[in-house]
């Protein structure tokens, strides 16, 4: 073994062992649908590598009974992607029995796959070793059947990606449902360099190997990515997709919201909060904060805050020439105290009051 080959099978060793740590984890929280299915597609892609890493390291020889248990697991994968597209993007989303026929291609594989279940360890070594250095034909059904997977698993990222996309059309500032687009969108052109690979392959009669080590090297990568967001963002997996049932109504509530800010220039209250807000727009406090969140990525109170320096810095830029008090700019502005005011500049503009009055009277 190269050093190079011993690095990608630590690698994918580790990446294995984060898929099974990171499912547990999910399992282990408050479990939502969507929590539960991303940790069995996590259990799924920890059994393949793993299997995949035994065959790498020839550690199988010692095991052949665990080969071939990767292989019809993984269609189980594209349906389970799809339902965690509807977990997150659809209000009270549940499976029914009709959902179930989506598995119909993991059974079919399982059947076709259970007399190789049941043939003697060495005979199986033998069968996925001239497997594996096989080169496919553009005449062999073998070939036909891969690239029917490919097909498969491609229409499922297609429809999920599609149906991502719609709903950000909608809610742009959904954060599972964001970065959960972006896994796809990464997988989806990983699954595409692989495809094209396997198309050619019999063309310049390239090895199959190389590029299953280089699939789990990229599925360890996807893998720590995961890790690094659970870590990262430990909030991620609790957002809930909002009712989007009545979208028309959606719309003129949002705009209230928006037109409060924009028109009537509510934050100049400097006694305003959530309450007393909603109230003015006849809206349940929960439902406007949500709103909020989903639309501007952000609290109340943030986008309070956003609105009244935005006044307060329009201010600074009139009277700039003239001997006015900061202060007095942060009443006109709807800040109640000093604090906040200086707070607010603090954060947005990475400068205090006076240190943004002398820069603009610098320019």
């Amino acid at each position: 073994m190269t050093a190079t080959s011993l690095i990608i099978n630590v690698l994918i060793a580790y990446g294995t062992c984060q898929a099974f740590f990171i499912a547990v984890v999910l399992l282990k929280s408050n479990r939502t649908l969507f929590k539960k299915l991303f940790a069995a597609l996590l259990i799924i892609e920890g059994i393949t590598l793993f299997e995949r890493f035994l065959v790498e390291t020839e550690l199988i020889n010692a095991m052949p009974h665990f080969l071939g248990i990767g292989n019809p697991i993984s269609f189980l994968k594209p349906p389970l992607m799809l339902f965690m597209t509807m977990g997150i993007t659809i209000h009270h989303f549940k499976l029914t029995k009709k959902d179930y026929w989506h598995f119909i291609g993991f059974g079919f594989m399982l059947i076709l796959n259970l007399p190789f279940y049941f043939l003697k360890g060495n005979i199986k070594l033998e069968t996925v070793r001239a497997f594996m250095n096989s080169i496919p034909s553009y005449s062999s059904l073998e070939f036909y059947f891969t690239l029917s997977f490919f097909a498969y698993i491609g229409t499922y990222i297609y429809l999920s990606i599609k149906k991502l996309k719609e709903f950000k059309n909608e809610v742009t500032n959904n954060i599972l449902v964001n970065w959960y687009y972006h896994v796809l969108l990464g997988y989806s052109l990983f699954l595409l360099l692989h495809l094209i690979y396997f198309v050619i392959q019999p063309i310049g009669k390239y090895n199959f190997a190389i590029v299953n080590q280089i699939s789990m090297l990229a599925m360890t990568f996807i893998i720590q990515a995961i890790a690094y967001k659970i870590i990262d963002r430990s909030t991620i997996f609790n957002s809930k997709p909002p009712n989007l049932h009545d979208l028309q109504q959606r719309k003129t509530d949002e705009n209230a919201i928006v037109g409060k800010f924009e028109n009537d220039k509510i934050y100049l209250n400097d006694n305003l909060n959530l309450t007393t807000f909603s109230e003015s727009i006849e809206l349940p406090s929960a439902y406007v904060s949500e709103i909020i969140n989903q639309k501007f990525n952000c609290s109340f109170k943030k986008l309070l805050s956003h609105y009244r320096l935005k006044e307060a810095k329009n201010n600074i830029h009139k009277n700039k020439d003239n001997k006015i008090k900061l202060i007095d700019i942060a009443f006109q502005s709807g800040f109640n105290n000093k604090v906040s005011f200086y707070r607010a500049f603090k954060e947005f503009e990475g400068l205090s009051p006076s240190e943004y009055l002398e820069k603009i009277k610098r320019i």
